[in-house]
């Protein structure tokens, strides 16, 4: 979230903090879309981004890189700004007219069968399977080498050390 009572309250910090740890874990990450999941938020939850092992998704789940009203509210704002500085008229029709296309294709492009046809993750599973599909992903990662550690480490990824945390 972004504003000033988010930043405020330390959003931004926690937020870092979090992206900090989950870039220097060094256990396999599996991710699973069950709702939306957008920008910063998505990123710090070990979305696509931070290359987890594994991310699948939930029927009801959703992922892009803003939600849809807030794409079409930024676009909006820039055509506004941009007018403004040519010293023309804002056509607001025509700025409704967008940000309806934008919400349109935005919310048809961040559902799970359009993401998974773009190989985003690595399928949709049924919510009832997901305990199953995980411990097979957890068995494929236990006993496959990893490159460059060779086996009898787990699976786990090795890192030299831990990032810049910033307070």
């Amino acid at each position: 979230m972004v504003g000033r009572e988010y930043e405020q309250a330390g959003i931004i910090k926690h937020g870092a903090m979090m992206i900090n740890a989950v870039a220097n874990s060094r256990v396999p990450h599996l991710s699973v879309l069950l709702g939306a999941s957008y920008g910063a938020g998505h990123y710090g939850m070990c979305g696509r981004a931070f290359d987890p092992r594994f991310l699948f998704a939930w029927p009801s789940a959703k992922s892009a890189v803003m939600g849809p009203a807030q794409l079409a509210g930024v676009l909006s704002i820039v055509a506004r700004a941009a007018a403004e500085a040519r010293g023309t008229a804002f056509d607001e029709e025509g700025d409704a007219a967008m940000r309806a296309a934008v919400e349109a294709q935005i919310e048809a492009e961040s559902l799970p069968a359009f993401l998974s046809g773009r190989v985003y993750d690595d399928g949709i599973i049924d919510p009832r399977d997901t305990r199953t599909v995980l411990g097979l992903c957890l068995s494929a990662i236990a006993s496959g080498e990893v490159e460059g550690i060779g086996s009898g480490s787990g699976g786990l990824r090795q890192s030299a050390g831990f990032g810049v945390f910033r307070m």
